[in-house]
């Protein structure tokens, strides 16, 4: 079926816009780097495979699209970028910023990176399927401890999809990369400068937290959610809801309830599924920090997981534990002085009593365990965790009931 001339058309169009586009950096840079070819293009930015003529390195550079150039949004967004990976240089799993300028003479920015050399995670799901669940999880674990270093500079990423983490095939890593749309916390330092208008969606829907659909307040913690969507894309190929229009992906985001991953991938780690689950909790406060999810993918091995803060410990406070053990202290020392009292009357039995005191105990404990899991804010899912100890208490309680 032959093409219709329009389309033909567009395509000459688009090749002679890229042609130009590589002209112009080839005569503005051409002395410092050679531009051996175009790696891909997107709607805010060109990427060239370049060499550095003086050190021989292989660098890939990025350009704003000249149309994207006059607009000071699209700018500042860029330069945004630069500072934000700028800062991350130090993390093995991001991508490298090495220099940031302008071309001339049209004023265009421009950002000299670190050359991965290999495909981004979009590509490889598409050309291989799900990933080898060891890989998975070696790819979640670096992403994340990336990001861990990230929010302790006050950076969210905002975008994190398979199209932003590149797979280094020489020394087997993943990379994070394109903090175009990083968003700066007052906790980083910086003034924090809207950068979208409200109501304005910024990146795909498929890949988008319901504090940003709904144009919330964003934390650190809408980077774990797309980070639990990343996770099941990697070790299913699939995303987390079934969804075929950007419609239903927003629907689906912020209504309903993700896919039982160890349906889908029943070889699947339970214990990674269910952190991949809590990362997906529609109510930020309820998802787990990106220091703690780096850690549990990378099966508790701080050498792995390059970069990451000094562990934060147990948020007792948090989890509202000692209001918890306040509660039911107190309900556990009353119900002890109606059973005493009772058997003091000789309404109950010695052993009666016992056994009422053994279940009180019991009933403490239990109570510890239920405010550890629900002790947050908010709605939260039981684990599969949860429900063996709470049956531990009560078979302990039971045996315990028996011999005395």
């Amino acid at each position: 079926m032959e093409k219709p001339p329009y389309s033909e058309s567009r395509e000459r169009a688009a090749a002679d816009a890229d042609r130009q586009a590589m002209e112009e950096v080839r005569a503005s840079l051409g002395e410092e780097y050679e531009v051996i070819r175009q790696l891909g293009k997107g709607a805010m930015a060109r990427v060239y495979l370049a060499k550095n003529r003086a050190l021989g390195v292989l660098v890939a550079i990025k350009v704003l699209r000249q149309g994207k150039a006059a607009d000071e949004t699209a700018r500042r967004r860029f330069e945004r970028e630069a500072r934000a990976a700028a800062s991350l240089a130090e993390h093995p799993n991001v991508v490298a910023v090495r220099h940031f300028g302008r071309l001339e003479p049209s004023e265009t920015p421009y950002l000299v990176m670190q050359y991965v050399k290999g495909r981004s995670m979009e590509e490889r799901l598409k050309a291989e399927g799900r990933l080898p669940k060891e890989e998975a999880r070696q790819v979640l674990a670096e992403v994340t401890s990336a990001l861990a270093l990230a929010h302790g500079k006050g950076i969210v990423h905002r975008d994190l999809r398979p199209g932003n983490v590149l797979w280094d095939e020489e020394k087997r890593r993943a990379l994070l990369t394109d903090f175009g749309i990083a968003a700066i916390l007052a906790t980083g330092g910086e003034e924090v400068t809207r950068l979208t208008k409200t109501g304005q969606l910024v990146g795909d829907p498929r890949y988008l937290s319901p504090e940003q659909l709904l144009d919330h307040e964003l934390t650190e913690l809408a980077d774990m959610y797309l980070l639990g969507v990343l996770g099941y894309e990697l070790l299913t190929g699939e995303g987390p809801y079934v969804a075929r229009s950007n419609t239903e992906w927003i629907t689906a985001h912020l209504n309903k309830e993700p896919r039982n991953l160890t349906e889908l991938r029943p070889d699947c780690d339970p214990a990674l599924a269910d952190m991949l689950m809590r990362c997906l909790s529609r109510e930020p406060n309820h998802r787990p920090s990106a220091a703690t999810v780096a850690r549990a993918f990378s099966d508790g091995d701080q050498g792995t997981a390059a970069g990451l803060p000094e562990p934060e410990g147990l948020d007792l406070v948090k989890k509202n534990l000692h209001w918890a053990v306040a509660a039911a202290g107190t309900v556990g020392l009353a119900l002890f002085g109606v059973a005493a009292a009772l058997a003091d009357l000789d309404f109950i039995s010695r052993k009666s009593f016992e056994v009422i005191l053994i279940f009180i105990v019991g009933g403490f404990v239990a109570s510890l365990v239920g405010a550890w899991f629900h002790g947050e804010k908010g709605k939260q899912r039981a684990p599969l965790i949860e429900w063996v100890l709470y049956v531990l208490i009560a078979v302990a309680c039971t045996v315990v009931a028996v011999v005395t």
